[in-house]
């Protein structure tokens, strides 16, 4: 369903529930435990909303055979845009949760964004073999 052609917003899905779901940058379709299924994002705008992955490198790291690393998430200012068309989109009423990677919320919890106020959330798999998502729980 078009919500609204000014925003290049693509699909919005009502689950079982009545829950109204987007996928924010996906490349993979998330199939919910009712049989519902959101689209995937296309390849070309899964890699313009994907976060940026800071690594860094333990100094005691052997180079060449073991380097152990810790990673920071980033957010581009495409990615930026594209949250904040979703909170006009939330705030208007035509959808409740925007699923996106767990580094984006993890990013945005690192820039004291208020992730618990906003429609992002992440998905929780209700069944690992099936992959099926709960139409319920989310994760933020």
């Amino acid at each position: 369903m078009d919500i609204n052609p000014k925003l290049n917003i693509m699909d919005v899905i009502q689950l079982s529930n009545g829950k109204n779901v987007a996928n924010f940058s996906s490349p993979h379709p998330f199939t919910f435990e009712d049989g519902t299924v959101l689209p995937a994002k296309s390849n070309e705008e899964a890699q313009r909303l994907k976060v940026d992955f800071i690594e860094h490198k333990d100094p005691d790291a052997i180079e060449g055979y073991s380097v152990d690393m810790t990673l920071t998430f980033e957010l581009s200012d495409a990615v930026m845009t594209e949250i904040e068309k979703w909170e006009r989109i939330a705030r208007d009423g035509h959808v409740d949760v925007v699923f996106c990677a767990l580094p984006m919320i993890k990013a945005l919890h690192a820039i004291d964004y208020d992730v618990k106020a906003s429609p992002f959330r992440c998905i929780r798999m209700m069944d690992r073999v099936k992959k099926t998502l709960s139409i319920v729980y989310q994760t933020y």
